[in-house]
């Protein structure tokens, strides 16, 4: 037994003197992102990305999008985003860097607590000769060891998957300048 009522156990340091608080173990915000080179311009993806009202041309999980705050563009625009099954989520723009990045920070109540809660996504474009690259990053904060678990094991993957999907339909609203067909002529078969 070491001094103060402490137990080395395999390497390990155990503290047997009083009971931890597990939840007050500060815990690594999780985070992850996503990134795409998108055939068009920075200034065209910003200004669908600003384009709040449309939003649901890069974000097909949002079927319509209603504005809380009188303001409809740019820092502290606060709407709220329906989607088909009713859900309905509210969203405060943090972050506003014409044409290079936008940030939106979901809205709670102080009292909506989670194992694992979205704390933003932002999308950064960064100019790549005549496309861009767009990165989409998602920030999210831990609560409890359980929490903490499902950040560490579940969340980044998850996420990543949603970032994907959002990249996904941003670029597929830039029509693409490759045809259906075959690029090269085909050679005959011979008999």
């Amino acid at each position: 037994m070491a001094r103060g009522g402490r137990v080395r156990v395999g390497g390990l340091l155990l503290a047997a003197c009083r009971a931890l608080n597990l939840r007050r173990i500060p815990l690594a915000m999780p985070s992850t992102s996503a990134s795409r080179v998108i055939k068009a311009p920075r200034e065209d993806i910003w200004a669908l990305l600003s384009d709040i009202a449309n939003a649901r041309r890069w974000n097909s999980a949002w079927s319509s999008i209603e504005f809380v705050s009188k303001q409809t563009h740019g820092p502290e625009t606060q709407f709220r985003a329906c989607t088909d099954e009713g859900e309905a989520f509210e969203f405060l723009i943090t972050a506003w860097v014409v044409p290079e990045y936008i940030e939106f920070t979901p809205v709670r109540d102080e009292s909506e607590r989670y194992g694992i809660t979205l704390e933003s996504q932002a999308f950064r474009l960064q100019p790549e000769g005549e496309a861009t690259r767009v990165d989409l990053m998602a920030r999210a904060s831990t609560h409890g060891i359980k929490g903490w678990l499902l950040g560490l094991l579940f969340w980044r993957g998850y996420q990543k998957q949603g970032l994907n999907a959002a990249l996904e339909k941003l670029d597929s609203a830039f029509p693409s300048e490759e045809t259906d067909g075959p690029h090269e002529e085909a050679t005959p078969a011979a008999d």
